[in-house]
């Protein structure tokens, strides 16, 4: 089957670990012929956002990536709305079967939408990773930006049968709330874990390579966290759950970039002896890193991270967070509802001292977590029809 990611909503960036990255490698290994399309506006290599020289190349898993220019808009090097050059064009070249658009919020969906109109056997997914929290539907622009000129869009895709992906369950409300998509054409793809990377025959080895390199004991109970550092996070309250603990067989290793107002915050709970700050790290190591503790601890705003953990069989304490319980595959999870120092030690301690609920948790995790957040699974689940 021929398949077409469209990637235009947001920054695709090559090597990194999210849904129009992953999704397209596995359709790849399933045997199918894959082209992305994206913008010419991408992140350079100091993390500014700068245009694409190249028009069209392959990346590293034989993949063709053809640049799709945005339309000028008066005045502006690049249109806000999302309107690009040639889509219609480029889409009657690829003559593809299937079209995946990873997020809607592009006004040259119409385009997309036009084509499958002319096409009627070309299968239509749009994915959604917005919701009230990161759209932040604050303003009358906003609000009449999504529900009117990108909702329209949607609502005339659905009307020919496009499946709309929801990747948490919050998300899956979010299509039906804001852009009134009919029910019957949402359905839930959650993000997961690169396969690839979670050698699950080799655990034992990374388990003691990754502690020794810590200067962590085989026995002692090793809490990971990590990603994003800044004060939604709530890291710090885990670090001083873990310095309030004091327990020598407890440690925490976490990962990841401070922000400038974390910095300072972060570098003084780090010196706790229970604490290991290993700072940035790619994701290769991050899969290690889950391999090798003992439970995840994330207590504060979501990443897909959180997938990537239960990918790894990981058992963990999360904050509950409306429509994002679908980690929960049957009891790997401890939810706080109320995220603080006090709040996440209890946590730890019941389950570090409770090892049959612990034994509970990583059974559960380990025999539904790593099936249900398998990316080799979730892209197959993604264009089965």
């Amino acid at each position: 089957m021929k398949i077409v990611h469209i990637c235009l909503a947001a920054f695709y960036v090559e090597g990194w670990g999210y849904q129009e990255n992953l999704l397209p490698k596995y359709h790849v290994e399933m045997g199918h012929t894959v082209t992305i399309f994206t913008s010419d506006y991408v992140f350079n290599n100091k993390s500014e956002v700068g245009v694409r020289e190249e028009t069209e190349y392959v990346n590293p898993h034989g993949i063709k990536v053809r640049i799709v220019k945005r339309c000028p808009q008066k005045g502006t090097l690049y249109n806000v709305f999302h309107d690009f050059a040639g889509l219609y064009e480029m889409l009657e070249e690829e003559r593809p079967d299937l079209i995946f658009v990873h997020g809607g919020q592009f006004s040259s969906l119409s385009k997309v939408v036009q084509y499958c109109k002319k096409h009627r056997k070309v299968k239509l997914c749009i994915d959604q990773h917005g919701d009230y929290y990161n759209m932040r539907l604050t303003t009358l622009k906003r609000r009449m930006l999504h529900r009117h000129l990108y909702g329209s869009n949607m609502r005339k895709a659905a009307k020919l049968g496009a499946r709309f992906y929801g990747v948490t369950p919050w998300r899956c409300e979010f299509l039906r709330d804001v852009y009134k998509i009919p029910e019957k054409n949402i359905h839930l793809l959650v993000m997961g874990g690169d396969d690839n990377f979670i050698r699950f025959d080799q655990k034992e080895q990374i388990r003691h390579s990754v502690r020794t390199g810590l200067n962590v004991d085989c026995d002692d109970f090793l809490v990971v966290a990590g990603g994003k550092i800044d004060e939604t996070k709530n890291f710090h309250l885990l670090m001083q759950a873990i310095e309030e603990i004091n327990d020598p067989h407890i440690k925490l290793v976490l990962f990841g970039q401070p922000n400038a107002e974390m910095e300072e915050c972060i570098s003084r709970l780090a010196e706790s002896p229970q604490i290991r700050f290993v700072g940035w790290q790619d994701s290769y190591a991050v899969y290690d890193y889950f391999q090798a503790a003992d439970l995840a601890c994330f207590p504060g705003t979501h990443s897909v991270l959180w997938e990537q953990a239960c990918a790894c069989g990981l058992p963990g304490i999360y904050k509950s967070w409306h429509g994002m319980r679908h980690i929960d595959v049957g009891g790997n999870i401890c939810f706080l509802e109320d995220v603080s120092v006090g709040s996440i030690k209890q946590a730890i301690l019941d389950i570090y001292h409770g090892e049959e609920q612990y034994q509970k948790m990583r059974t559960v995790a380990e025999n539904n977590g790593m099936d249900v957040f398998s990316y080799r699974n979730i892209a197959k689940m993604s264009i089965d029809f």
